[in-house]
């Protein structure tokens, strides 16, 4: 899923609605399970702040500090 992930945060970063709607698929069983956690009347507006949330997280996100494999085995091992 990471890899898939990864690619999908490029699209969206890219304005990729079709990456976007991908990205909220991944969480949905997720977001539902907390959904069910509030009150019926309020589940609708929650939702829709989740998905402003997650959006901003895609737009805000800074795919160039994603380290490499090698990046993150030299952070591990200083720590």
């Amino acid at each position: 899923m990471e890899r898939r992930l990864y690619t999908l945060l490029q699209q969206a970063k890219q304005n990729d609605e079709e990456a976007f709607s991908r990205i909220i698929s991944q969480f949905e069983k997720k977001l539902e399970a907390e959904l069910r956690q509030t009150s019926y009347q309020y589940r609708d507006d929650l939702r829709q702040e989740l998905y402003i949330k997650i959006l901003e997280a895609v737009e805000n996100y800074h795919l160039e500090d994603v380290p490499d494999f090698e990046q993150f085995m030299k952070k591990i091992r200083k720590d």
